[in-house]
């Protein structure tokens, strides 16, 4: 009696079986089609996750002064509130400064209309002299030249700044609303490294990061934009304080701010004082930059953000295009959050990192976040260890899946905030 031939089952981890796992190429495919998917999301919606992320970055930076006024007595929500109004008063004083610099250079541009078109007939006259055909270049060059539309420009940028009440708004109620959900976070912190160690290490790592990144570029960019404003006044330099505050906000962008900051003065005092003056503009500039951004702030900070020259360069121009202005000062931030959420937060893909850190120093490898660190480092500013008064209670509840896990039935499904762990 012969015996009808038996299938084989497919092993579960050959690749042709149903339960296999994916190629790395299917995984990099799938991987890459649902950030194109996302980030139309993002592109669709950045007029809500613009500002809801900018008020999430500010909170995060102004955190630690919610603990250290608790431990200090102060009432948690009276230190909540100085908190949102401190962000309010950051916010409000760069937007007003924006505002009145536009307005500044909205008045003063025409009057210097003669000037510019005396620079443009000696432009003319060289090239005559070199025998350059004019008639294309000069009549597009002419046209970007013309002070009216400069003047137009400038009205457009303030009618946008005017007008992005309904962002400030978002914002404004974001940032009320994360300040009170994060006045109080240290036990969601301890259960989250307690349940997901990996992805607590990596939001641990980014808001220090994004803290570091605001702070440094606030401080540094103060210090660089009064220094601007001492060099154009002592160059003769019109509305000084104008291209200060340019100066100052500019520096929020990555790579091209300084670029885009030098450019306007140095052409008004070209056609202010002439040449020279320019060239010394420029020169001041680059020296007070270089000086301070590159010899005295890596003193100070070192490496704040982790990430090299190319990889801000290009999230620069990938978050200018998918959430607009707004994305090109929060270019960092995003880039650390998605950072965070995609790379660090899982060991199969932290190999990633390697291409986005910056010099030749190693890769720290993230470490699990212990409970007991978390409890060292205060978070709620109500006190360490005994101290505390919610030390000891349960972070993790445990279910019917998580109980009687080790030998001899022990509830492994409950942890302690604050105990140690064996």
């Amino acid at each position: 009696m012969s015996q009808s031939p038996q299938t084989v089952p497919a092993r579960p981890d050959s690749p042709g079986g149903r339960g296999g796992p994916r190629s790395q190429g299917e995984s990099i495919a799938m991987v890459v089609a649902a950030l194109v998917v996302g980030c139309a999301g993002i592109y669709f919606t950045r007029s809500l996750i613009g500002p809801a992320f900018f008020a999430l970055t500010l909170v995060i930076t102004v955190r630690p002064l919610i603990s250290w006024a608790s431990r200090h007595g102060v009432p948690r929500p009276v230190s909540a509130v100085a908190a949102i109004l401190l962000i309010y008063t950051f916010v409000a004083i760069m937007f007003t400064a924006l505002g009145v610099a536009i307005v500044q250079l909205i008045d003063t541009l025409p009057r210097y209309s003669d000037k510019f078109e005396a620079i443009w007939t000696n432009i003319q006259d060289l090239l005559d002299r070199f025998g350059v055909d004019q008639s294309t270049l000069l009549n597009q060059v002419a046209g970007a030249m013309d002070t009216s539309r400069v003047v137009s420009l400038a009205q457009s940028l303030l009618g946008q700044i005017s007008g992005i009440g309904s962002v400030l708004s978002v914002m404004a109620l974001a940032v009320v609303f994360l300040m009170f959900d994060m006045s109080r976070i240290e036990v969601r912190a301890s259960a989250l490294a307690s349940i997901k160690p990996g992805i607590a290490s990596a939001l641990a790592d980014f808001a220090s990061s994004v803290r570091s990144y605001w702070l440094v570029s606030t401080v540094f960019g103060l210090i660089v934009a009064v220094l601007d404003v001492v060099a154009l006044g002592i160059l003769g330099v019109p509305m000084a304080v104008t291209w200060g505050v340019l100066s100052f906000i500019t520096n929020y962008i990555p790579n091209i701010g300084f670029f885009i900051g030098v450019i306007p003065p140095a052409l008004l005092a070209l056609v202010d004082s002439g040449p020279w003056t320019a060239l010394w503009v420029i020169v001041a500039y680059v020296v007070l930059n270089f000086v301070i951004q590159s010899l005295i702030q890596p003193k100070f900070t070192g490496d704040a953000v982790g990430l090299n020259t190319t990889t801000t360069f290009l999230s620069l121009l990938f978050w200018s295009q998918i959430i607009g202005a707004l994305g090109a000062i929060l270019a960092v931030p995003l880039t650390l959050f998605v950072k965070c959420v995609l790379i660090d937060s899982d060991e199969r893909s932290r190999w990633v990192g390697i291409f986005l850190s910056a010099g030749d120093s190693p890769v720290r490898d993230p470490d699990e976040v212990d409970p007991s660190v978390i409890d060292e480092l205060d978070l709620d500013g109500d006190g360490v260890g005994a101290a505390d008064p919610e030390h000891g209670t349960p972070v993790v509840e445990g279910g019917e899946d998580r109980g009687a896990e080790g030998e001899g039935g022990e509830d492994r499904g409950v942890e302690d905030r604050g105990a140690p762990r064996a």
